[in-house]
């Protein structure tokens, strides 16, 4: 019995595959789809019952422990074959040999998994940052995803100098390297720098959030996503724009979101000479007091504005939270006022001009 788990089917000086190694090798694919059977009933089951976690962290501890499964499975698998010597002849092959850095495939693949465990691990406080700050009145939106990011940038950081050190690269020839690089191409790269300080600026201060509605150039639009160099923005066309970071820091922009919730608004209208001009501020305030989106904390006023040409012209103010869809907002007023100025026979009038002839009786 002993010869025939011992009989081999392939045999070099690294390598010996017998009988009783390919039996292993199946056991072992057996077990580990086992356990990944009795995990996903395990997560889906008993994690998923409790209230703590919900569907995102089910997924990625989900991913995480079959990845993790696995990754055991092929240890184990490899061991059974035998094949630990040419992974290692493997791992120790040279990609790059200097005087003062030897880069091996098994620093590569070093590297390779510290950035998979870092991802993982920024996912994991993301999904830590978003449980805990929703709890607490005074976090936003924006701060959350500013404590996300900064994080985010640092634990990435962090792993490519722990990955960097551990693959033999002396981190004092990357900092000199790095210097003498930045000197020579600084003046190129100047505005590639004012964009990542502005980003770090806009991190650290949160003049600007996700979430916000801002206006650059008479372009209203909401931001979606502040990186370290640029955001992106989405209109109201819903067409997504880049900016860099240094235009929303050195150029004016309004954010319709900072301090209070409510934003100051208006609605124009002309109306014919000889109008009741107390019935036209009554029918403005009431058309704009009776709509829901307008807030009734705050003033509404009805302002004469000027003798106009053709018109007496009057403008009605006031304060609303749908900063976003003001302009639908304006324009449900609008129709309001409209049908309120027919029914109590307010004209609004059309260009008039008055053109006088002058004859001159000594021309033939």
């Amino acid at each position: 019995m002993s010869d025939f788990f011992n009989y081999s089917f392939y045999q070099t000086d690294l390598l010996n595959i017998t009988v009783g190694k390919l039996l292993s090798l199946i056991f072992i694919i057996f077990i580990t789809r086992l356990i990944l059977r009795f995990y996903r009933v395990f997560v889906h089951k008993k994690i998923r019952a409790l209230d703590v976690f919900d569907k995102e962290r089910e997924a990625l501890f989900l991913k995480a422990g079959k990845n993790v499964i696995r990754l055991l499975g092929v240890i184990a698998a490899v061991m059974s074959l035998g094949l630990m010597p040419l992974l290692n002849a493997i791992f120790a092959f040279p990609l790059l040999t200097t005087e003062k850095v030897h880069v091996s495939v098994g620093n590569v693949f070093v590297l390779i998994i510290i950035l998979v465990i870092t991802r993982i691990l920024a996912r994991l406080v993301r999904i830590i940052i978003k449980k805990n700050f929703s709890r607490k009145a005074w976090v936003d939106e924006g701060k959350e995803y500013t404590v996300f990011k900064l994080t985010k940038y640092g634990l990435y950081g962090f792993a490519i100098l722990v990955g960097l050190t551990s693959i033999g690269i002396d981190m004092k020839l990357i900092l000199a390297g790095a210097g003498a690089l930045l000197v020579g191409i600084g003046f190129g790269l100047q505005y590639l720098f004012y964009d990542l300080i502005s980003g770090l600026i806009i991190l650290f201060e949160g003049p600007i959030k996700v979430g916000d509605v801002i206006e650059v150039d008479g372009l209203v639009a909401k931001v979606k996503q502040i990186d370290i160099r640029t955001s992106k923005v989405i209109t109201r066309n819903g067409k997504y724009i880049i900016i860099p970071n240094s235009k929303l820091i050195g150029e004016k922009v309004v954010n319709w979101s900072h301090g209070s919730e409510l934003t100051r608004f208006n609605v124009e209208v002309g109306v014919k000479y000889g109008s009741d001009t107390a019935l036209v501020k009554e029918v403005l305030y009431n058309c704009v007091l009776r709509h829901p989106d307008v807030s009734k904390n705050r003033e509404i006023i009805v302002r004469f504005d000027n003798f106009g040409d053709s018109a007496l012209i009057f403008t009605v103010f006031f304060w609303a939270k749908k900063t976003w869809v003001v302009e639908t907002l304006q324009s449900e007023i609008r129709f309001e006022v409209d049908r309120e100025f027919r029914e109590k026979g307010i004209t609004v009038p059309f260009p008039q001009r008055d053109i006088h002839i002058i004859s001159n009786p000594d021309s033939k």
